[in-house]
């Protein structure tokens, strides 16, 4: 199932629906229980729920004919990356979805804590990691900003070149990228190539 990261953006921007959801993330419930748990009128709910399977987030079934309850449907991972160089938003599917364990009873409660602490640790282990390749990311970035500085002749091609060390790029893309006429840079591209600031391979610009 493929996911649009900015529509999930804009699901999850509901307080209501990320209400919903909490209170799924702990077991199935039935709307018109999950109406009175939220103080939310029934309609509303429905709405909200609609919206979600929709999106594919939640799941309804029955059982043995009886009311219909809500579960969350599959473990989705939305992840938002923003830094003063970057801004990026991607969300995927994991195989692990939420309510389909084994709650085999004879499970020793106190090596599920214990599993539960470890897999904390490393969760906090990975965001340290995650920290640290973020902060080297936006050094880089910065040092790149200003070595820019050197080879380009105005700020029109110190943009340019910003925007290819990022990666390689046609002149179509590169244009949309910076909201300018794609005429206006694919003529400075061409000036920078003559200089041996740029070159082009397969159609693509990339830095010399």
């Amino acid at each position: 199932m493929s996911l649009d990261p900015v529509e999930l953006l804009d699901i999850l921007g509901n307080e209501n629906r990320r209400r919903i959801l909490q209170l799924l993330s702990f077991r199935p419930f039935y709307f018109n229980e999950m109406a009175k748990r939220l103080d939310v009128g029934p309609k509303a709910i429905i709405d909200h729920l609609e919206m979600l399977e929709r999106a594919g987030l939640v799941e309804c079934y029955q059982e043995q004919g009886r009311r219909k309850y809500f579960r969350i449907a599959r473990k989705t991972v939305l992840e938002v990356s923003l830094s003063p160089h970057s801004y990026g938003v991607r969300a995927y599917l994991s195989e692990d979805a939420p309510g389909r364990e084994d709650t085999n009873p004879a499970h020793d409660l106190n090596n599920l804590r214990e599993e539960l602490a470890g897999l904390e640790g490393k969760r906090l282990e990975l965001r340290r990691l995650l920290e640290q390749i973020e902060s080297r990311e936006m050094e880089i970035k910065r040092i790149a900003c200003q070595a820019v500085q050197g080879y380009a002749e105005n700020q029109l091609e110190a943009e340019i070149l910003s925007a290819l060390f990022c990666g390689d790029d046609d002149a179509s893309r590169l244009a949309e990228k910076l909201e300018m006429a794609e005429a206006v840079v694919a003529d400075r591209l061409k000036q920078m190539k003559e200089r041996g600031a740029v070159h082009i391979a397969d159609h693509k610009w990339s830095i010399r």
